[in-house]
């Protein structure tokens, strides 16, 4: 099992979740952590908007030629927080967006948001996305 979001709603399939697992005679660690809904679709979808406007922007800037993965990357590096991937017991540390939960991917966009800004770069915010509707209530 990869996750299980418990609340009241759900508590009464926790125990057949459980059983199921137990039966199998496997050794389990529990952890419980908030549960946080991860990026969504908007939001990815933003995101990847933002990188091609961006790398059509400064490829016509003549200083090089550039494309969203490329811009992707280089944000990333700058933006992203490292989240923690454990793979046969060895755990590293890696910047991946797609890690990122709602609140997470809001800061990230706001960072780029400021980060074209402060170089002259005008990036589209579509009138019924997310970000727009987030960015209008925080500044209600």
């Amino acid at each position: 099992m990869d996750d299980f979001c418990l609340h009241e709603t759900t508590k009464a399939q926790l125990w057949q979740v459980l059983k199921d697992m137990l039966a199998t005679g496997k050794r389990y660690r529990v952890s419980i952590v908030e549960w946080k809904e991860k990026r969504s679709l908007s939001q990815n979808s933003l995101m990847w908007k933002w990188n091609g406007e961006i790398a059509a922007q400064l490829t016509r800037t003549g200083k090089g030629k550039f494309n969203q993965d490329d811009i992707h990357e280089h944000l990333k590096d700058l933006y992203c927080p490292p989240k923690p991937i454990t793979i046969l017991g060895e755990t590293r540390y890696v910047k991946s967006t797609k890690l990122l939960d709602t609140g997470e991917m809001t800061r990230y966009l706001e960072q780029i948001d400021m980060w074209a800004h402060q170089r002259g770069l005008r990036l589209t915010i579509p009138p019924r996305c997310e970000y727009r509707q987030l960015m209008e209530a925080q500044n209600a």
